[in-house]
């Protein structure tokens, strides 16, 4: 029996009640109405619902209620933003960090683990000064150097910081990282640094997930000591436990250019392979009540087991939580709407922390899953394969499809690049990984045994040669990732051409034929305006770097890139500005120019020898020269009003510093590329 769209939203209530109050938290950052108020508000419009609800009515008018609670959930939504809003704490650390010192932390969760520096989320609990410690609240994007004679911390730890505390503040590189944005999705908005000797453990916490570090560190040590190559075991510890500390530069460059980045962290992918297989195990336990429960145990059981074990990342926790949802219908013998249960697993994960609805992971997760829920039906409908060989591969196509149906534009959207052999890459890659979770699974518990073992290492090590070859393959065919640039409107635009054609194939909509067209025409006049507009960009860049001068010159289409050495680190961020800028003719320059010319005036780069020349009607001057003498001289022998001054990472500290006051006292603006991140300039 053929479901609809609406049918399988009409059975999912929890979508109307999730979709509500997401809004609702969207909402609260922008509203004016206080936290009183809105609570208030909330509980009088829920309140109201209550008595429509238990006083019952006709069939007729049953949608009172919902007329009710759906106003009363967006209020709702809007005070538990109010009520979990970080910027409250943030302010109040930003005003205690002037003068303090030393803080004592409890470590929230963390980020990365590397060979000289550790990263992790923490949780400001004291602020201590001259007069002693006293409570302080906020979070921190904290980097330590590592010790050799202190354990990394993990999870609940409480250290002691021996540091200042800045505000994350860096101008990102245009296509680049934004650490700003990223960092604020979890709402953090200062960041520290504390070298060796700067910090220590105070106390050692156990959480829900200490329970599993020992297991998680010797599972750890056993694929060090297994017979597996270096990038085979830097991929097995991906894939299984979300480790990437051993993976080379290249394997993820590869892994990104086919479209399957995806798996190589431990992610809801991960855990439904795991359920999966449980199911495909117990497929035969029968239907009696307490066999069900039984079985069930054992599924949610496993499926924590490994959440615990994988650090409980926030992609495992959310699959996880959807999934039990499975597990507890199937303890009632109840039927379960993957729609539904999608959405309570929201819902709860959002109201445990609001901030999860602004972070890129839980969007792209729960697009990918609410695409299959909604288009793989349809899909593996429409054709009715000859045989069971093409059946299964026509399943693994529509799945894919499905996903990437509603993940695609907010894809292009973030990461600017599309991977356009990602259907034939993931048919191939992902049946691999799976049997590399599986073969994984299967060398942790028989590594040991003499001839067992090794031949489980053997056939493991040439499954994950086959999957670094097959993601190569993909990763160098012709135009496997090239730049697609969109702006938020033309995103939402896609997402509506989706949903319309969606309508139009499987549903049989009159009117979304005709609506397909138009949001179609709509994108492509919005795309040849962006076009037009790209042709005539003026850009001036100098990228982030701390310790060299890179940058680049964009016009229109062309652009002219240069820095002191072309390094790895140099061309990576003249790729990003490449694809950003949406450039077809790219100059790299293996030294440092003196001038270009550009269509509307000369930018001069002022070196030791040059003074600030006009780029159009403004001026602009950029200190160059690695002597300060010189740039003293061209600040004291200017004789035109300048707009200000970008300096070089290159120039001395102690020189840089004296540049800044001396620009301060004078009013002129200075961009410290070194302190302030990139500079950026041009339309």
């Amino acid at each position: 029996m053929r479901t609809s769209f609406h049918d399988v939203i009409g059975r999912a209530p929890m979508v109307r009640v999730a979709l509500f109050f997401m809004f609702g938290l969207v909402l609260g950052p922008f509203v004016g109405i206080s936290l009183f108020l809105s609570v208030t508000a909330s509980m009088a419009t829920f309140s109201i619902w209550c008595w429509l609800a238990l006083r019952g009515g006709s069939y007729d008018v049953r949608w009172r209620s919902g007329a009710v609670l759906f106003p009363s959930l967006i209020l709702f939504g809007i005070a538990w933003s109010q009520f979990r809003d970080p910027r409250k704490a943030a302010n109040a650390l930003s005003r205690e960090r002037a003068c303090v010192r030393a803080w004592q932390v409890n470590v929230v969760e963390p980020i990365s683990n590397g060979s000289r520096t550790a990263r992790m989320w923490v949780r400001v609990q004291n602020a201590i000064d001259s007069a002693g410690p006293h409570r302080c609240s906020g979070q921190v994007l904290l980097t330590v150097m590592k010790d050799s004679l202190i354990a990394v911390p993990s999870v609940g730890d409480e250290l002691i910081v021996i540091s200042s505390i800045d505000t994350i503040d860096r101008i990102p590189d245009p296509g680049g990282f934004d650490q700003r944005a990223w960092a604020a999705s979890y709402g953090v908005f200062h960041e520290s640094f504390a070298a060796q000797g700067d910090w220590r453990v105070l106390q050692r916490n156990a959480t829900w997930t200490s329970f599993f570090e020992d297991s998680r560190m010797r599972i750890a040590a056993w694929l060090q000591a297994s017979d597996l190559e270096e990038r085979e075991r830097g991929m097995v510890k991906a894939i299984l436990l979300g480790i990437r500390d051993e993976l080379q530069s290249d394997q993820k460059a590869a892994f990104a250019r086919s479209g399957t980045m995806h798996v190589l962290a431990v992610s809801g992918s991960h855990v439904a392979l795991i359920y999966a297989f449980l199911m495909f195990a117990f497929r035969r336990a029968g239907q009696v009540r307490w066999v069900r429960i039984v079985r069930s145990v054992i599924v949610l059981a496993v499926l924590w087991y490994y959440a615990g074990l994988t650090g409980a990342t926030p992609s495992v926790l959310r699959a996880t939580v959807t999934l039990s949802f499975f597990c507890i219908a199937d303890m009632y013998g109840r039927l379960t709407e993957p729609t539904n249960s999608l959405a309570g697993a929201a819902f709860i994960l959002v109201l445990w922390d609001p901030l999860m609805l602004g972070q890129l992971s839980f969007q792209l997760s729960f697009l990918a899953v609410l695409g299959i829920a909604l288009f793989y039906d349809p899909l593996v409908r429409s054709w009715a394969p000859p045989n069971k060989v093409l059946s299964y591969f026509w399943s693994l196509f529509s799945v894919s499809i499905a996903a990437q149906a509603l993940t695609t534009p907010l894809a292009i959207y973030a990461f600017k690049a599309f991977p356009v052999w990602f259907l034939p890459a993931n048919l191939v890659v992902v049946g691999l990984v799976a049997l590399g979770v599986y073969g994984g699974a299967l060398l942790l518990l028989v590594h040991r045994i003499p001839v067992l073992g090794d031949v489980i290492t053997w056939c493991m090590q040439g499954l994950l040669k086959a999957i670094g070859w097959t993601t190569g393959i993909f990763a160098n065919m012709p135009g496997a990732y090239p730049g697609v640039r969109i702006d938020g409107i033309q995103c939402i635009g896609l997402y509506a051409l989706v949903l319309v054609m969606a309508g139009w194939f499987f549903e049989r909509w009159h009117w979304a034929r005709i609506a397909t067209i138009t949001v179609l025409a709509l994108l492509l006049g919005s795309w040849a305006w962006t076009a037009h507009q790209r042709n005539d960009q003026r850009m001036v860049v100098l990228y982030g770097d701390r310790h060299q001068l890179s940058g680049a010159l964009i016009a229109g289409r062309s652009m002219r890139a240069f820095a002191d050495s072309l390094d790895h680190w140099a061309l990576a961020r003249v790729e990003q500005n490449y694809r950003d800028a949406g450039v077809q003719r790219l100059d790299v320059l293996p030294t440092r120019p003196r001038s270009f010319e550009l269509k509307e005036g000369r930018v001069l780069f002022v070196a030791a020898d040059s003074l600030p020349v006009a780029d159009g009607s403004r001026t602009l001057s950029v200190v160059l020269t690695h002597d300060g003498h010189y740039v003293m001289d061209s600040l004291q022998m200017r004789c035109r009003p300048i707009e200000g001054y970008v300096l070089s990472p290159a120039i001395a500290r102690k020189r840089r510093v004296w540049l800044r006051r001396w620009c301060e006292e004078r009013g002129i603006p200075v961009h410290d590329v070194q302190q302030d991140g990139a500079y950026v300039r041009g339309r």
